[in-house]
């Protein structure tokens, strides 16, 4: 059988030294290449397509999360975590990673995750595996709802790029996408809108429809309309529905800015 091909992905030289030692004991699997931060990692996913990612989850930059995200579950190949995560993210890890490797293990640890991932990559990945990921990314999400989602990552022509969500003026859902409306831009992202909006800013961001969020900084003024709906018009001149169903939310949260 050919071996799966294997990115592996860790800002510290000695960690990826030590995953391609490993590696290299075991004929099941080859080394695809490896990438020094989550940048990279994302531009090397799509050049080399590997079958498995062992990836560092606490990187500087862009986070072993935001690598995931930015790929989307369905995209993303099979994963091996690397980390030294405190308890409320290791709950999620084992409830739905393939596998992670808490960091520092030891050969014996590794081949033990690598005997997980041949079996995932042997049977062929399904749809459910793109939801264990996701799920995954909801769990560690909803571990710390203190802390607001503050960026995405977006493909901006060939580069992957950080997008902070204070240039984001409207989110507005797209089949499994959502398009971010900035005025450097429109992008598009692999997530719902309901997810996205569970980890907004709530202070900042509101749901104006079934299918718009929009930023309360963003909007200018509200004009009546038909049928208890409104039209929200933005500071740059476009316009949103404000759906009744949401109105008395908007509103509140409207006030609250003055």
């Amino acid at each position: 059988m050919t071996p799966f091909n294997v990115l592996v992905v860790d800002d510290e030289a000695p960690a990826r030294t030590k995953v391609k030692r490993l590696l290299a004991d075991d004929s099941r699997f080859v080394l695809a290449g490896e990438a020094v931060d989550g940048t990279e990692a994302l531009a090397r996913v799509e050049a080399l397509r590997p079958d498995l990612v062992v990836l560092d989850v606490q990187m500087p930059g862009l986070t072993g999360f935001e690598v995931l995200e930015a790929l989307g579950p369905e995209g993303c190949p099979a994963v091996i975590f690397s980390t030294a995560y405190d308890a409320f993210a290791l709950q999620a890890f084992e409830a739905h990673a393939v596998d992670y490797l808490l960091k520092p293990y030891d050969a014996g640890r590794f081949t033990r995750a690598l005997d997980k991932a041949h079996a995932l990559l042997v049977g062929g990945r399904t749809e459910a595996e793109a939801g264990r990921l996701q799920a995954l990314l909801d769990g560690l999400s909803r571990a710390s709802p203190s802390r607001p989602l503050e960026r995405l990552v977006v493909k901006v022509g060939e580069a992957w790029v950080p997008l902070r969500l204070d240039s984001v003026w409207r989110l507005s859902s797209e089949d499994k996408y959502v398009r971010l409306y900035t005025d450097q831009g429109e992008h598009l992202v692999r997530q719902s809108l309901r997810a996205l909006e569970e980890r907004l800013d709530p202070a900042r961001f509101v749901r104006v429809h079934r299918g718009d969020i929009v930023s309360l900084e963003a909007v200018a003024r509200l004009e009546p309309w038909t049928h208890g709906d409104g039209i929200l018009v933005l500071k740059n001149g476009t316009t949103v529905v404000l759906s009744r169903t949401w109105r008395e939310v908007f509103l509140q949260r409207w006030g609250m800015e003055g």
